[in-house]
């Protein structure tokens, strides 16, 4: 990551005042171009960050808010996904210092930067579903790619066409093997 986009989303440390902090940022599609593989290409978040800074620490909530673009598992088309969600991290100075989270980062008192990008992109990553399928009021993938998945345009699965059974025919080398066993009976 170029320098640039690391102070885009920094804060300096030593400027923010003991008590309340306010800070703002905007996640949008340059942001996640700078990650190598990310699944998300575009988006558009706000980021409001409470930080809360004492002697021994910095207390972080962070309020994400937008929408990113994802794609459906099923066609692979992009939809909109809605995001909305708070986390919070502590910068403990000290590392025998106890919190009540379990998102405590260990960083030294003389850091004079602190770089949120990557806690950005990780929090963001986290909140993407396991199975990426739209409501159908979202999205509805093209009629060829649900006709191949079986399913009707609306997205239900179709019902299974009746299997007619077939009549089994043996294997002659299970039948012979089968005749060896009856003999021994």
């Amino acid at each position: 990551m170029d320098r640039l986009f690391e102070k885009k989303y920094s804060v300096d440390v030593p400027k923010l005042g003991y008590g309340l902090n306010q800070e703002s940022f905007t996640v949008d599609d340059a942001f996640f171009a700078a990650f190598e593989f990310s699944p998300i290409h575009q988006g558009n978040l706000k980021v409001a960050v409470t930080i809360d800074k004492s002697s021994t620490h910095l207390d972080a909530k962070f309020h994400f808010t937008g929408e990113i673009m994802i794609e459906c598992d099923r066609c692979l088309e992009p939809y909109p996904f809605p995001l909305e969600f708070e986390t919070r991290v502590v910068y403990a100075f000290d590392a025998e210092l106890e919190f009540d989270t379990d998102e405590v980062v260990l960083i030294e008192e003389s850091l004079p930067t602190l770089f949120f990008a990557q806690d950005f992109y990780d929090f963001i990553i986290l909140q993407l579903p396991l199975r990426r399928v739209p409501e159908p009021e979202v999205h509805l993938c093209a009629p060829n790619v649900l006709e191949l998945l079986g399913m009707n345009p609306d997205g239900s699965l179709k019902e299974p066409a009746p299997v007619e059974e077939e009549e089994e025919v043996a294997d002659p080398r299970w039948e012979a093997l089968k005749k060896l066993k009856d003999k021994k009976d």
